[in-house]
């Protein structure tokens, strides 16, 4: 193989995966993947498509080798091929905030609602959690809490959160957490808090973050 042939080729299949992730729906795809395994139904539901223009999409990751999928009863799961995709989802997204910053302004917007909800971050919530004045809360739903989720989380999905009202303890803050820095679901947790008279806030990192590398040192540090 000459020179020439050896780059078309190295260079032809490292830009399969950008062009795999040139698409917005398939990007945030595997952003939900990067979460646990979901049915084409659930992602469909997630992403507000039909069930055939989310297997498409689906179809094209797999050819770029980004997802594999397997067979449950009736239903196709699918989850990620190799665990530095959820990396390379992290280190594009931090690229594009520092190249782009209005996205970075419209999603403090979007996550705040203008500032009306309290932010906590990574390193602050560490040092109340060790400490003991908070608590942390996983609001995700409960397949994605058994996937993956920070150390010491509760599991509060956060359709059932106002049930769990009561027996949240009122003397600590309550850290929630989501998907990440782009889920709004924290945000409609510290909210809902807020309203029953706790001191909330919200985390901005989730699971694929860089803060449960944080945290898991912080308690490894704490157990020695």
């Amino acid at each position: 193989m000459e020179a020439r042939e050896f780059k078309n080729f190295a260079y032809g299949h490292f830009t399969k995966i950008s062009k795999a992730l040139s698409s917005p729906r398939r990007f945030e795809l595997l952003d939900y993947l990067a979460q646990g395994p979901k049915t084409v139904e659930r992602l469909a539901i997630e992403t507000q498509m039909s069930v055939a223009n989310t297997s498409q999409h689906l179809q094209a990751l797999r050819d770029a080798r980004l997802v594999i999928s397997s067979k449950v009863k009736n239903h196709h799961y699918y989850e990620l091929a190799d665990s530095e995709i959820a990396g390379l989802l992290q280190m594009t997204k931090r690229l594009a905030e520092r190249r782009f910053p209005d996205v970075t302004d419209v999603r403090a917007q979007e996550t705040t609602d203008g500032g009306s909800v309290p932010v906590i971050s990574a390193q602050e919530a560490c040092e109340e959690l060790r400490n003991g004045r908070a608590i942390l809360i996983d609001v995700r739903a409960q397949d994605e809490f058994d996937s993956r989720h920070l150390p010491g989380a509760l599991s509060i999905p956060l359709a059932e959160l106002e049930q769990y009202i009561p027996q949240l303890p009122g003397a600590k803050k309550i850290i929630a957490y989501c998907r990440g820095a782009y889920c709004l679901f924290a945000s409609d947790a510290v909210r809902l808090l807020c309203g029953h008279g706790f001191d909330g806030y919200r985390l901005d990192e989730g699971p694929a973050d860089s803060i449960s590398r944080e945290m898991v040192s912080a308690e490894q540090e704490d157990a020695e």
